[in-house]
């Protein structure tokens, strides 16, 4: 028989695997990442509009990668901070290790969102390629529709604010990937460390 630390165990890995499902499910991305995102174009230019003013809509200035956020990020900078949870005499998995398997997949779309705007502070000081298509992104979102050239099909702005929005998330990875070691700990460490000292956030 499996040891009996392997049942919680596998419990945190799903509740954690469940989370990042629940960051993406709703999302923009999600969305692209479907074919019919990408199928036959409207005819008019107002169906274009439209579509240019429901993904304007879906990528905000707080949310640029796209993430439904579960509370506002008013109602994330106020959570009630308790120094953690209480230590007990019980037998079984720690209340820390509890909170954390709560907290985490909870909060991951703000975690996720706050990273990004660390990697784009990292790219002012670089410039980074994740900076520019993030202002390629913004800019697409803000020009008004007749700074485009007339010569280009009514999609041709969603369209690119699409593909923009797909390239955001590939440079974005990208510069997870090449992050130093030592500060991807240190994130994860921020990371946990915040969803350690605040109340539960689902109690809230």
């Amino acid at each position: 028989p499996p040891p009996p630390a392997a049942a919680p165990r596998g419990q945190t890995v799903a509740a954690w695997a469940m989370g990042a499902e629940r960051v993406i499910e709703g999302s923009l991305l999600q969305d692209l990442l479907r074919r019919d995102a990408w199928g036959e174009s409207p005819p008019d230019a107002e169906s274009a509009d439209a579509l240019c003013l429901e993904l304007a809509e879906r990528l905000p200035w707080t949310s640029p990668l796209g993430l439904v956020l579960p509370m506002e990020w008013k109602a994330f900078v106020s959570l009630e901070i308790d120094g953690g949870p209480k230590r007990t005499s019980k037998r079984g998995t720690a209340p820390w290790a509890l909170r954390l398997r709560r907290t985490v997949p909870q909060l991951l779309g703000h975690y996720v969102t706050l990273v990004f705007f660390l990697t784009l502070l990292h790219g002012l000081s670089n410039f980074g390629l994740v900076l520019f298509v993030a202002a390629a992104q913004a800019g697409l979102l803000l020009a008004p529709p007749e700074s485009l050239p007339k010569s280009l099909p009514a999609m041709a702005r969603p369209r690119l604010i699409q593909v923009a929005h797909l390239l955001l998330w590939l440079t974005f990875v990208r510069s997870l990937w090449l992050m130093h070691l030592f500060v991807k700990l240190l994130l994860v460490g921020a990371v946990l460390a915040h969803a350690y000292v605040v109340a539960d956030a689902t109690e809230q």
